[in-house]
């Protein structure tokens, strides 16, 4: 399925963070320490990520003693979609329906593969689906989500390595 790299995944974090900060009224500046230390992030990480989204135009930095990170758009106008492209570039399920790379390195199969077209269908569906999910959505969510039960019905991973 679709993994989301570290930088992506800590820049979800970061905007998530300023995002529910000022909507409590907090401070609106977000410091790069202040985020890492919250989630137990890698600094040095944490502030390559936030400067990544700053060169995105997501957040704009403010200098000085008070400095730090606010952000520059409404999340409810960046689409999770949008983000996954600014962050990873464009997005696929499969090499062959990615325009970008099956131009440069066209699959051995292409020609005679009877997947290519159901596979170009679901990516349209996941791309579709990823640009109908706001950033602020993602705010929205609270609890921690528990992976639900492997589908062989096994409750967890340790108890199908017991078999």
């Amino acid at each position: 399925m679709i993994k989301l790299n570290r930088t992506t995944e800590y820049g979800l974090i970061a905007l998530r963070h300023m995002f529910l900060k000022q909507s409590k009224k907090d401070s609106s500046v977000t410091s790069a320490r202040e985020i890492a230390d919250s989630y137990s992030l890698p600094f040095e990480i944490t502030a390559k990520t936030l400067q990544r989204l700053k060169d995105t135009s997501l957040i704009q930095s403010e200098q000085g003693a008070r400095g730090g990170y606010t952000l520059a758009k409404a999340l409810s106008e960046v689409k999770l979609g949008e983000f996954l492209e600014m962050m990873e570039g464009p997005q696929a399920v499969v090499g062959c329906t990615n325009v970008q790379t099956s131009q440069n390195a066209p699959c051995e199969y292409h020609e005679r593969c009877e997947m290519k077209g159901v596979m170009a269908e679901l990516n349209e569906k996941v791309k579709s689906f990823l640009w109908s999910i706001s950033l602020a959505d993602l705010t929205e969510f609270k609890k921690e989500v528990v992976p639900a039960p492997l589908a062989s019905g096994y409750s967890s991973s340790a108890e199908m390595a017991h078999l």
